[in-house]
C-alpha cells in the first residue's frame, strides 16, 4: 500500500471514532462498498508499435467511510465520505489498473420511508493508471477532479441501504503525451450500513 493511503486510512478511521462520539447529536458513522461500471473509453497510452491502449474508466471496486448527519425537524440527511475506487482490469488492450480516493459528500431527501433520493459531489484525490502491454510498464497520473452524483437509494433495514448511482467525472492528465482527456460516467450499485 503507498503511503497516501495509509494516511487517508488513519483519517477514515479518525471519522469513524470522532462520528460514534457524537451519534446522539445526529451524526453517526457510515460504510459503504459499491460495484460500478462504465462504458465510456478513453485513450490513456500506446504500445511500443503505437497501437492506442484504451481504457474503462468507471472504475469497478469502491469501498469507503465517513459520517452521516440526520435532520430532526426536517426529512434531509447529509454524508461526507472517504473512498478508495480500484479497478484491476479497466484496460481494454492489454493490462491496466486505474485507482483513486474520491471525497464525497452527498445530501438526501428522506420524506418517504423506505426510499431516498440524493445529489452530490465529489473531489476524486490521486487517479491513477499502470498499464503493462507487451512487457512496457507505464504509469499515468491524472489530476485531481471533480464530478457529481445522483442516487436513489432503498431502505433494506433502517440502517442498511442499498443504492443505485449514477456519477460523472472530468479527467486531465498531468503530462502532455498520448494520454486524452475523458468525460467518465458510471452506474454504481452500492451498499451502506450506519452505525
Amino acid at each position: 500500500m503507498n503511503k497516501r493511503f495509509m494516511q487517508y486510512l488513519v483519517a477514515l478511521a479518525g471519522l469513524l471514532a470522532g462520528g460514534a462520539a457524537i451519534a446522539a447529536d445526529g451524526f453517526s458513522p457510515v460504510v459503504s462498498a459499491a460495484v460500478s461500471y462504465s462504458g465510456d473509453d478513453w485513450q490513456v497510452a500506446s504500445t511500443p508499435a503505437g497501437r492506442p491502449i484504451t481504457f474503462r474508466g468507471g472504475g469497478r471496486f469502491k469501498v469507503g467511510g465517513g459520517v452521516d448527519w440526520q435532520s430532526s425537524q426536517y426529512p434531509v440527511q447529509a454524508t461526507a465520505l472517504v473512498n478508495y475506487q480500484y479497478d484491476p482490469r479497466a484496460g481494454a488492450n492489454g493490462s491496466a489498473k486505474f485507482s483513486r480516493i474520491p471525497l464525497e459528500g452527498m445530501v438526501y431527501y428522506t420524506g418517504l420511508e423506505t426510499v431516498r433520493f440524493g445529489v452530490g459531489l465529489s473531489y476524486v484525490v490521486s487517479p491513477k493508471v499502470k498499464t503493462d502491454v507487451d512487457g512496457d510498464q507505464q504509469s499515468i497520473r491524472y489530476k485531481n477532479a471533480v464530478g457529481s452524483a445522483f442516487e436513489i437509494g432503498y431502505a433494506l433495514t433502517p440502517r442498511l441501504w442499498s443504492t443505485l448511482r449514477l456519477s460523472s467525472e472530468k479527467y486531465k492528465p498531468k503530462n502532455a503525451g498520448v494520454a486524452q482527456d475523458a468525460d467518465v460516467s458510471s452506474l454504481s450499485l452500492k451498499l451502506s450500513y450506519q452505525f
